[in-house]
């Protein structure tokens, strides 16, 4: 099918997460290099001397993920026989039926090597920066299609102004562990076949690990317990001390550090192992449209945008533009809750419908249209109603605080807990043989007795034993038949993907000039905001300003409001703020300032209000800037779209109502899926 196509297409991709990484080599292995080139942006990733790719460690600003991801086997048989073997060479273990538990570092790693030998032929490139508004092939629309692979905060889809609903939003907490491998008889953790009945049997808590040893729990909170949790954490990295969960009296005041420890007692996971902790803000939301058609205004010759200017005299006023697509995978397109362990599938199952409809829509047009993707939108369109309605929408449905309320109404009632005790052994003993008459239960040579349950009861206080009785347990038998697959709209068999490319030696003086060229170029950005407040600027408008030199992101570094640096010893930034488009103006025609956002190293932004007072709006804004910067990113804080709508015409604008939002605009937490980490005394 490849053969036959008759062009070349070029594919960006914002994201190099497993989402994104799953499907540039599903795209490379059934479109050959001349038919497609992919270029994948990463923030996370660092070049090496030697020019190869390697995830930021902790030090270098990059905080891993610490989760242990379920991977279904009908998942993982739609993937190239070549991703099957090598994401699994080193880990390969069985915890629930029919599917495989892999830490998420693990699935990353592994996907970073296996698409080296597409890099060394030249089919992808990897670019180890963000996404932003002023990379070369956006402000140039040097591509065709462009792919959001870049989590639940995605650039893309709030640069290309897609909108988003939510269906809900429930709290938890994450806490990551890893117990050694030589510890006492006592320290050591519980069978993976308990983990698994202690899990389903209820929904406070859940535990997912690798090995039984490395692994996350989850904890279900109320709001009020994720807020004083959020504050806490907040405390403790203000006093640069990280948190000791051994040290109880440290902590004995605070609920939520309670329910953290009787999560571990119940799992039998000693607070000495925990590492980090996590809150988490589960959004479970989806875009309006997983396929967008975007235009460029293009000149004649097609190198680079038009800038909006009024035509000069005697010259034509025509415009021509480019058609590109906009595409969403995973969490870009559908955030769904981390309960049913669905999260990865579900993004695998995008990566790959994609990249399969990109090349049936290739064999056709190309580059494709936007109604050759139609397919996609609405295996996209099913997949949610699995995976939102059928199965996260069962657990906000079901929120925690009923049952921890209940439970600590009657905590002082004697027969009841002597009730939620027999009813919880119950629920255990059922779930045991629930999961052990499964026909793929991976744990048939280890049975779980009646002791290993009781000594649970000798872990938990009462009151805990009392809310895991009220927590339903995870409706298992209802919706486990329940699936979308990939291979029902998009089959394709593995001999027809195409074989890797045999690896080939890149001279090493020229990885070392690609590690140089990188570093001059990209390593430290400084900062131009040109900020346009109107006539009359308002209190909301002046707090803004005054946190943005405060922010983490610029706190290390000077931070110059209303002035110019002629000398700089590092990054140095700027903050102008002006009332009208002709100070503006005036400003940017300075030769200093003219002279400096034309450097590689400096990110010119605008803000703007959407009106600035009764006669000037923003898109008077953005033509004045253009003319002077054709490609500078505008950002418009208002929270009336409609009103905004001809403003969002205009390539590379951005438009705005909250205060996140403006902090993405500086690109802080874009690569940031959840909150926060907090570290712990380890």
């Amino acid at each position: 099918m490849a053969n036959t196509l008759p062009s070349s297409i070029t594919v960006i991709v914002s994201g190099g997460g497993p989402i994104g990484l799953t499907f540039a080599i599903n795209l490379a292995m059934i479109m050959c290099k001349k038919h497609v080139k992919i270029i994948v942006y990463e923030g996370r990733w660092i070049m090496g001397k030697d020019g190869s790719m390697r995830w930021r460690t902790e030090e270098q600003g990059n905080i891993r993920r610490d989760q242990v991801v379920t991977l279904q086997d009908h998942v993982i048989q739609q993937l190239p026989v070549y991703i099957q073997k090598g994401l699994f060479v080193n880990i390969n273990e069985r915890v629930w039926p029919t599917s495989r538990n892999i830490p998420i570092q693990e699935v990353e790693d592994r996907l970073l090597d296996l698409i080296q030998p597409f890099v060394r032929s030249g089919q992808i490139e990897l670019i180890p920066e963000q996404l932003n508004e002023l990379s070369e092939r956006l402000t140039q629309g040097n591509f065709d299609i462009l792919v959001g692979a870049d989590g639940s905060k995605s650039f893309v889809r709030r640069y290309c102004n897609i909108q988003v609903r939510s269906e809900g939003i429930e709290y938890a907490c994450g806490v990551a562990y890893n117990i050694p491998a030589n510890v006492s008889p006592s320290d050591e953790p519980l069978h993976q076949a308990l983990n698994c009945i202690l899990t389903t049997s209820q929904s406070r808590y859940l535990v997912n690990s690798s090995a039984g040893r490395r692994g996350y729990l989850n904890a279900r909170l109320t709001k009020d317990e994720y807020e004083e949790l959020r504050e806490c954490l907040q405390r403790s990295e203000k006093r640069n001390v990280p948190i000791n969960l051994e040290y109880y009296k440290e902590c004995s005041h605070i609920s939520v550090w309670s329910i953290i420890r009787q999560g571990l007692d119940f799992f039998n996971i000693r607070s000495k192992f925990v590492h980090r902790i996590v809150p988490i803000e589960v959004n479970v939301q989806h875009t309006s449209s997983v396929v967008r058609e975007f235009r460029f205004e293009i000149k004649e010759k097609q190198e680079s945008i038009l800038s909006f200017t009024p035509s000069q005299s005697g010259k034509s006023n025509k415009k021509k533009f480019k058609t590109m697509l906009v595409c969403l995978v995973g969490d870009a397109a559908m955030g769904v809750h981390f309960w049913s362990g669905r999260g990865m599938n579900t993004g695998i199952k995008s990566a790959i419908a994609l990249a399969r409809n990109i090349l049936c829509a290739c064999t056709i047009d190309m580059p494709p249209h936007f109604l050759d993707l139609f397919d996609y939108e609405g295996f996209m369109t099913r997949l949610r109603a699995c995976e939102q309605q059928g199965r996260s929408l069962r657990i906000l449905l079901n929120p925690i605080d009923q049952c921890t309320g209940e439970a600590y109404t009657y905590d002082h009632v004697g027969h009841y807990h002597v009730y939620h005790t027999r009813e919880l052994k119950k629920r255990l003993k059922e779930t045991r043989q629930s999961l052990q008459q499964l026909p793929h239960w991976p744990h048939r040579s280890r049975p779980v007795s009646d002791q290993e349950l009781e000594e649970i009861f000798n872990r938990i206080p009462c009151r805990v034993v009392a809310q895991l009785s009220l927590a339903n347990p995870w409706p298992t038998e209802e919706i486990e038949d329940v699936e979308v697959f990939v291979e029902d709209i998009f089959p394709f068999r593995q001999d027809q993907y195409l074989p890797v490319p045999r690896l080939r030696e890149v001279i090493s003086s020229q990885r070392e000039n690609d590690y140089y060229h990188y570093y001059h170029h990209h390593h430290h950005h400084r900062y131009f905001i040109l900020w346009i407040v109107g006539d009359i600027m308002n209190k909301h408008t002046e707090k803004l300003i005054n946190s943005i030199p405060i922010l983490p992101k610029f706190a290390n570094h000077s931070f110059v409001t209303n002035d110019i640096i002629h000398q700089s010893h590092g990054p140095r930034h700027i903050l102008h703020v002006v009332n009208t488009i002709k100070e503006a103006q005036d400003w940017m025609q300075t030769p200093e300032i003219r002279k400096n956002i034309q450097r590689k190293d400096v990110r010119f932004r605008v803000i703007t209000e959407g009106s600035l007072n009764d006669y000037q709006s923003a898109v008077d804004v953005i033509r004045t800037i253009r003319a002077e910067v054709p490609h500078a990113p505008v950002l418009i804080i208002s929270n009336k779209h409609e009103d905004m709508r001809s403003a969002g015409e205009f390539p590379n604008v951005i438009i705005i109502d909250t205060v996140f939002e403006l902090y993405e605009f500086f690109g802080i937490n874009q690569a940031i899926q959840w909150d926060q980490n907090y570290r712990v005394l380890y």
